[in-house]
């Protein structure tokens, strides 16, 4: 992400509504990947409880994947697709960081996004 702040897009907020992350323990990640200090408006203590409780989750979605994959939920095709998901994501908030998405363009990339991921589940 080129820039100091998330962007919290029609797009990004559909995906975190989504994910087992709250909007909050991705500012929280997002803050600790970006060697960013604790913001004032959290206390140290809730902040610090948050991020291990954000750490816990990231680690659960680990073992969650490799647990998946040892019972052929998730073959490396899937993985094969995240991984394009994720590359294009980037490419996709790069670009909307320079210039400004459609609401239109934003619906169209979620349903996409929404229809991946339905196939990736309904695969076997």
């Amino acid at each position: 992400m080129a820039s100091n702040e998330i962007e919290y897009n029609d797009i990004i907020k559909h995906i975190i509504a989504n994910s087992l992350f709250t909007k909050r323990q991705i500012y929280i990640l997002y803050n600790k990947s970006s060697g960013r200090s604790p913001p004032n408006r959290i206390s140290k203590g809730a902040y610090y409880r948050q991020l291990k409780q954000s750490e816990q989750k990231v680690a659960g979605v680990l073992y969650s994947l490799i647990i998946l994959r040892y019972l052929n939920m998730i073959d490396k095709g899937t993985f094969h697709t995240i991984e394009v998901i994720l590359d294009n994501t980037s490419h996709l908030m790069e670009s909307i960081t320079r210039d400004t998405i459609s609401q239109n363009d934003s619906r169209n990339v979620i349903s996409l996004l929404d229809e991946i991921i339905q196939k990736l589940i309904h695969q076997k």
